[in-house]
């Protein structure tokens, strides 16, 4: 306890400090039975008159204190934060696959804008306006030591510019088909636009988004793993083989001989299976089982003995390697031209066209699938057709149940309708589940037609991905919307990178997305000269681990998309 002793008058004394002097009270007090002294600071002295000068405000104690937290405020507001992680990785993958070093070489230095512009839209995929904003967000722009901004206007410029250097677009495609393990073509997507794009988009009748605006093609070839090489961008109204003559053309011109072309079913008709085989072009694509030739094929595939049990990608196929014919049919097709169609063996003119490999291939997983998809199809119609009750029942059903009419019979009862199945419709069906047929030129085997399928349904999956983020060409003008793509396609390259390594390191419990999100928390936080990574957390570490890229110790800037010295040596 401390208190004032009786009697203890307050003294003032004053203490020289050299040229200035300074007043103290000093009292004596009681703390725990002990005498002890207090001195408390008064001020500065007159040293002429002994009077004591009025207190500066901004030195008082509390303003002090003020000071002193305005001045750690001011330090926090010093310190940037950038999203590190996700540039790291993106940096070491794309040095990896030499996509920085051949944007280089296609574009100079504006290779390094459009690999920084496509890290972005990688990260934040969806409008280009907010490119900039991502830069500013995450540690590209450091990385790269990117001076310029990226703002709505630049960047409008910038696309534009790219878009009308069609030969520097050239070099680049040449330089990743020329460096690819082997290359599979595939056909065209189509992509919607409210303007002209100078004459290329057109109408297109039935087109693929079912949207009555117009339309551009679009025509991708990537390596066997899926990982995108090249595209182009064609008229919407141009036909599917001539687009396909103009990528092999491309092709050939850039030194590749052998394309493997991957089509869907939609290509594959009898027409236009007789030019690739009469042009030499390899190619494979799944049948459509609404043929004639097709269909007896997979019965015939029931009752042979000659099929096989293999595997691809871990999953095990009964497969029966057979050949099936093109003849020419006895009508024309819509242009005029001699229309031809699939045979198989015991038809009349069996293979006078041509022959080529048909893969009838029985999934029994994809059999227990559709059958049970099947069984609910029927079940869910025959519950809402007990619920129709209108002037013309059958009509109704006819419109609900579409091409699964076949498997009914059906009647009016005044407002109501009777439905059947038919037995014999549903076991053909049913014992066809689990079916497919894979066409391919005579040089594919097996493996090679189940390889290049997957890369061009993996690629598709990812585009059709990147597609749905912003389905328009939001552009009038046609060097803009190829600009645009061109930072896309980069973009699409590094995604498809990623996720060829996430399935072949056997992991499903991750995608791209949530590995470019986890790594985005490793922030780089910068003070001055100085700039430190914040901690790097266990999934972070296994997520570097998954991708073989070394955990980061500490940031690094301005640094370029490759090694500058490689330039000098000759890629062709």
């Amino acid at each position: 306890m401390v208190r004032p002793r009786e009697g203890d008058d307050i003294k003032r004394t004053i203490v020289r400090r050299g040229d200035k002097f300074y007043a103290y009270e000093v009292t004596s007090v009681m703390e725990n039975g002990k005498k002890k002294t207090v001195s408390t600071y008064l001020g500065r002295v007159d040293p002429v008159t002994g009077d004591l000068l009025p207190k500066i405000p901004e030195k008082t104690a509390e303003n002090r204190r003020k000071i002193a937290k305005e001045k750690e405020i001011a330090i926090l507001e010093g310190v940037s934060s950038k999203e590190y992680g996700a540039t790291d990785l993106l940096h070491e993958v794309q040095q990896r696959m030499s996509l920085g070093e051949d944007l280089m070489r296609a574009f100079g230095n504006s290779g390094k804008i459009v690999m920084a512009a496509a890290m972005a839209y990688l990260m934040e995929p969806g409008a280009f306006r907010i490119i900039d904003s991502t830069l500013e967000r995450t540690y590209i722009r450091e990385l790269y030591d990117l001076r310029s901004s990226l703002d709505s206007g630049t960047l409008s410029d910038f696309t534009r510019n790219l878009g009308e250097r069609s030969m520097n677009i050239d070099r680049f495609f040449e330089l990743r088909v020329k460096g690819s393990d082997g290359l599979v073509a595939w056909d065209t997507t189509t992509n919607g636009t409210y303007s002209e794009l100078d004459q290329m988009a057109e109408y297109v009748a039935s087109n693929k988004d079912g949207e009555n605006i117009k339309q551009t093609k679009t025509g991708f070839a990537t390596d066997m793993r899926g990982i995108p090489l090249m595209f182009r961008h064609y008229p919407g109204t141009i036909s599917d083989i001539a687009t396909v003559d103009r990528m092999v053309s491309d092709i050939r011109r850039y030194g590749k001989e052998d394309a493997l072309f991957v089509f869907d079913r939609g290509f594959v008709s009898g027409a236009n299976v007789k030019h690739l085989l009469d042009s030499g072009i390899r190619f494979t694509a799944p049948a459509n089982t609404s043929s004639k030739a097709i269909k007896t094929l997979m019965s015939r595939f029931v009752k042979t003995n000659e099929s096989q049990d293999l595997i691809h990608d871990g999953h095990a196929y009964k497969v029966w390697m057979t050949r099936i014919g093109i003849a020419e049919a006895d009508r024309l097709t819509a242009d005029g031209s001699q229309a031809y169609s699939f045979t198989v063996s015991g038809d009349a003119g069996h293979g006078k066209s041509g022959m080529l490999n048909a893969y009838v291939c029985f999934d029994s997983k994809k059999f227990s699938d559709e059958v049970q998809s099947h069984k609910m199809m029927l079940d869910d119609l025959k519950r809402k057709a007990a619920e129709i009750e209108c002037k013309d029942p059958v009509a109704k059903f006819k419109k609900m149940a579409g091409r699964a009419i076949r498997h009914f019979d059906v009647q009016a009862d005044g407002r109501k309708v009777v439905v059947r199945e038919k037995q014999n419709s549903i076991s053909f069906a049913e014992n066809r589940a689990g079916v497919f047929v894979m066409l391919s030129s005579s040089d594919l085997d097996w493996p090679t037609v189940m390889t290049a399928y997957d890369a061009r349904r993996l690629t598709e999956q990812a585009f059709d991905f990147s597609k749905s983020e912003d389905r328009r060409h939001r552009t009038p003008d046609k060097h803009t919307m190829i600009g645009r793509s061109m930072i896309r396609f980069v973009a699409l390259i590094l995604k498809c990178e990623l996720c060829a390594e996430i399935r072949e390191s056997g992991r499903r419990d991750i995608s791209v997305g949530q590995a470019i999100g986890y790594l985005n928390t490793i922030n780089c936080l910068s003070y001055g000269s100085s700039s430190a990574l914040s901690e790097i957390s266990k999934n972070c570490r296994s997520i570097f681990g998954l991708f073989g890229v070394d955990i980061p110790k500490e940031p690094i800037s301005g640094v370029e998309v490759c090694d500058l010295r490689r330039l000098a040596i000759s890629k062709d």
